[in-house]
């Protein structure tokens, strides 16, 4: 480096102290801008140098982070353990902080997941209730209808003596169509 160079070097560094000071200071970027008389572009230069925002940046705030909460830890982890409740608790606070510096804070959760009992269909409601009227008292077989089946109980259509005639669609419509009406409805 020639000697403009490190002058420059150390000017600017001495420029980024002064930005930084007033920064902290709490004074607003748009006033420090004035106050320094820079740009947009040469104030955001300046923050990139004094608080970079990048991997490495980021691992070093992290380590130093770290080095802070062990020191903090060490300290109020004694008094807790010498019975002051208040020590403990921030102990605790402390090591969930640390935890999440490192990405430690995500707990494993298992889901017990269990299987709703199997509903009961519409169909097999349909085809329980067919069958509790043909066979009262009786446990319905699991492949009714095609099962063999103790046909003793009386059917609902024998119990007047005998199977009802069988009915194709137009009688059966016809036949409703007069059951207790002579007159037919318009």
């Amino acid at each position: 480096m020639t000697d403009t160079a490190i002058g420059t070097a150390i000017g600017q560094e001495q420029c980024d102290d002064a930005i930084a000071e007033a920064l902290t200071a709490g004074r607003s970027l748009r006033a420090v801008r004035k106050e320094f008389g820079l740009s947009t572009a040469e104030l955001d230069g300046a923050l990139e140098r004094l608080w970079p925002i990048d991997a490495v940046a980021r691992l070093r705030m992290i380590k130093s982070d770290l080095g802070k909460l062990d020191r903090l830890t060490q300290v109020f982890y004694e008094k807790a353990l010498a019975g002051c409740i208040q020590s403990g608790l921030l102990t605790v606070r402390i090591w969930e902080r640390k935890h999440e510096l490192l990405g430690m804070n995500a707990a494993a959760k298992f889901e017990v997941v269990t299987a709703p009992p199997q509903a009961e269909s519409r169909h097999d409601k349909i085809r329980r209730v067919f069958w509790e009227l043909q066979h009262p008292g009786q446990p319905m077989p699991d492949d009714w209808p095609n099962a063999k089946y103790d046909d003793s109980s009386p059917h609902p259509k024998r119990l007047n003596g005998g199977n009802p005639p069988l009915l194709d669609g137009d009688s059966a419509v016809d036949m409703l169509s007069k059951s207790g009406n002579d007159k037919p409805s318009s």
